[in-house]
């Protein structure tokens, strides 16, 4: 089961990087429940996961995430990614700056029959409006 999830990590990192609806449907359950920090509320599904990727790519939109190392326990996967990208729209309040950024996320995922059902997402929201603030700051 490890070397499954695992597999299916990587898949799910192609998803993210390609925001392609077909991988999306593979790997992420129509229930599947995303918590963000940068989002009031939970969201759902695949739709609900693009809608995440939407938001990062209209700030960084070359953003591509890179998946460094997973811990794996039954039926649950810890997954630590580096993201990195260039700020070319708003994030957050924060005009575009055209910095480059690199940021560490550490999330949580619970699969259930192959596809994400749950994610804690835990970016490094600190660090990445550290590297994208305005010099005369």
């Amino acid at each position: 089961m490890t070397e499954e999830l695992r597999e299916r990590m990587n898949r799910f990192v192609e998803f993210i990087n390609t925001a392609d609806e077909q991988i999306g449907d593979e790997i992420i359950s129509p229930s599947a429940t995303f918590h963000v920090p940068f989002l009031p509320e939970p969201v759902q599904g695949p739709s609900g996961y693009l809608q995440i990727i939407g938001i990062m790519r209209q700030a960084f939109p070359d953003v591509q995430w890179s998946l460094e190392e997973t811990v794996i326990e039954g039926n649950t996967v810890a997954a630590r990614f580096t993201l990195r990208g260039t700020h070319q729209g708003e994030f957050l309040g924060i005009a575009a700056t055209g910095k480059a950024i690199q940021a560490q996320a550490m999330n949580i995922y619970r699969f259930v029959d192959g596809q994400i059902s749950e994610e804690h997402g835990l970016p490094d929201l600190f660090g990445l409006m550290m590297q994208i603030q305005p010099a005369d700051r």
